[in-house]
């Protein structure tokens, strides 16, 4: 079990120690001015008690929440004691800067004030504070229906904000696979039945959606047949492209021709064309050599020496005879060197002009073998087809393979659909109140308890909505009885909670709710009926119902007479005349 003790800090001062009890335990706000401030809740803090209290049952608290936001928490250790067997107590300290520590006592304990007890655990982490502490606990109804000690606390803590939903209780976003499985638990429906039903349903719709992405991406007039026809024609043109190609020889087409070609018969092509030239000019220089003589006439000189008169000197015509017998004698020397050369000449010229010819042919042949035109030419429209065909053949393949995938997964949906029909029958049975007596039992509970507080016959149910997965409803059987001024689902939501807590009041479960402005706006009669049914239900079963009251919300009688708590049963008293009447005994923060 789980039942709250005592809960403490070590400023005892600014937040007084708060006494648990079994009944009804009222924390009671005296308020006299308008709450300006939402966040203070009125400012007296009757809202901040339950998030202390869950803080010390190891929330995780983020940056934001008001412990951690606010420096002057920065000092504070909490403790919280808690009952969990006839004769063992833990008490959880927490510091709001800090690790968690656990401690164990065989009687109930002030760790401030006595030294009977002993450390479970200390410097731990949430996480490992929690798994340590679930351990301790051991709530076996909590533990069958596949939870843990944290997550059954959302039906014992309730804040104004989270009425809205009867059986969800929490506001922030989860889903309903986090937290329908455990409610079921606890209902005495089979709690990995709804789990399976949510796995089930949730690759149902993978499954659908994997079928619709396949069905998108091929046109959706293939068939398997169709395609395999298609396979085996495209195969056979594969195959028989594939032997022509394995006709064609080239063979000779390898490195060494391509090297012959450019870098030896090519190169030398150049270098003989290149001296052929050579040759040819200077052969061709030679013919002009020796088609120019040497040609001197001294007559035509005395002539034009005559013609003007002037007497050629003897002396310089003997000179003119010797120059002209020199120049035939040279010239006739030179000419028999120049035909010498040419001889010699022609004789490279022809070797060449040979050489040239044999590299030609040589050139022609190897460009033979690599050009082939024809026969290269069919091979290169062959392989094109072919690489077309192979590549028409691998897309009808994967079509096929898509279609056979899709066949596979529709043939696993319709696998798993059955499955979730026979889950959901199973669940239907699970849940029928004639084969549950816990649902029976929970149910009939809260029927009374809303007809002790608002008169009306309520009841809740679970059927299976437009997803396929459960759904938890609650109903009245008269609607036009209920009046719409009363904060019905409020006063449900608080009756479906201690429900739980009675049913298993024998059991290892909760003893402790937690419900704030729970009168808040409710008619006087349903406060007092709701008052006095709580009060009789938590003394019988030895439950601890924490409410939280401010004083404009206490009912009158029908003489007009205000109907007070038993003084025992207020734990705490607030009030917005001064910092002493607050929750922390200090200034707004």
């Amino acid at each position: 079990m789980l039942r709250l003790v005592r809960l403490y800090s070590n400023q005892e001062k600014i937040f007084p120690t708060i006494e648990f009890r079994t009944g009804l335990n009222i924390v009671y706000a005296a308020v006299t001015k308008q709450a300006k401030d939402k966040r203070t809740s009125h400012s007296v803090g009757k809202t901040l008690l339950a998030d202390v209290i869950d803080y010390c049952l190891i929330k995780k608290a983020g940056k934001d929440f008001f412990l951690r936001s606010n420096s002057v928490f920065s000092t504070f250790t909490f403790y919280l004691e808690v009952q969990t067997s006839d004769n063992l107590y833990i008490t959880i300290e927490r510091s709001v800067v800090g690790k968690i520590s656990l401690y164990s006592s065989m009687k109930d304990v002030d760790i401030r004030k006595e030294n009977t007890f002993s450390l479970v655990k200390d410097n731990l982490g949430v996480d490992a504070a929690r798994a340590e502490l679930n351990n301790i606990i051991k709530l076996s109804v909590v533990k069958n229906a596949l939870g843990t000690f944290r997550k059954g606390l959302r039906y014992c803590i309730r804040k104004q904000e989270e009425y809205s939903d009867i059986f969800k209780a929490k506001n922030y976003n989860e889903k309903d696979k986090d937290w329908k499985p455990f409610l079921s638990g606890l209902l005495g429906i089979n709690a990995d039945l709804v789990s399976g039903k949510y796995n089930t349903k949730e690759f149902i719709n993978r499954l659908k959606t994997a079928i619709k992405e396949i069905d998108e991406l091929d046109s959706p007039s293939d068939s398997a047949a169709a395609l395999e026809a298609e396979i085996t024609r495209v195969e056979k043109s594969v195959n028989q492209m594939g032997i022509e190609l394995d006709q064609f020889s080239f063979q000779k087409i390898d490195e060494s021709i391509t090297k012959e070609l450019v870098e030896e018969v090519g190169k030398n092509i150049v270098e003989v064309n290149n001296a052929i030239y050579s040759l040819e000019q200077r052969i061709s220089d030679i013919n002009s050599s020796l088609e120019t003589s040497f040609d001197y006439d001294v007559e035509l000189i005395k002539e034009l020496y005559d013609s003007i008169e002037v007497n050629l000197p003897q002396h310089l015509i003997k000179s003119f005879e010797d120059l002209v017998q020199l120049n035939k004698k040279m010239t006739s020397g030179r000419e028999e060197q120049l035909r010498d050369a040419k001889e010699e000449l022609s004789f490279r010229l022809a070797a060449l002009t040979k050489k040239r010819s044999e590299l030609n042919e040589r050139q022609e042949y190897l460009s033979s073998l690599l050009v082939e035109k024809e026969a290269f030419k069919k091979y290169k429209l062959t392989r094109k087809k072919l690489s077309s065909e192979e590549s028409k053949l691998a897309v009808l393949k994967d079509r096929l393979d898509k279609l056979d995938s899709a066949s596979e997964l529709r043939t696993k949906l319709a696998d798993y659909t059955r499955e979730e029909e026979e889950l959901t029958s199973r669940l239907m049975s699970n849940a029928r109140q004639s084969n549950n007596s816990v649902i029976k039992n929970v149910n009939g509970i809260f029927g009374e308890l809303v007809k002790d507080s608002l008169g009306i016959d309520a009841y809740f149910f679970l059927t299976i909505n437009k997803e396929g997965n459960p759904h938890f409803q609650a109903d009245v059987s008269d609607h036009t009885s209920v009046n719409k001024g009363h904060s019905i689902n409020k006063v449900m939501a608080a009756c479906f909670d201690l429900s739980l807590l009675t049913h298993y009041s024998d059991s290892e479960y909760y003893r402790f709710s937690y419900h704030d402005g729970l009168l808040e706006s409710l008619d006087d009669r349903v406060k007092l009926r709701l008052i006095d049914s709580w009060r009789k239900l938590a003394e019988v079963n030895h439950l601890q119902l924490i409410v939280t009251v401010l004083d404009t919300d206490i009912p009158e009688n029908s003489l007009g007479s205000k109907v007070h708590f038993n003084e025992d049963e207020i734990i705490r008293e607030l009030n917005d005349k001064g910092d002493n009447g607050r929750l922390f005994k200090m200034p707004k923060f």
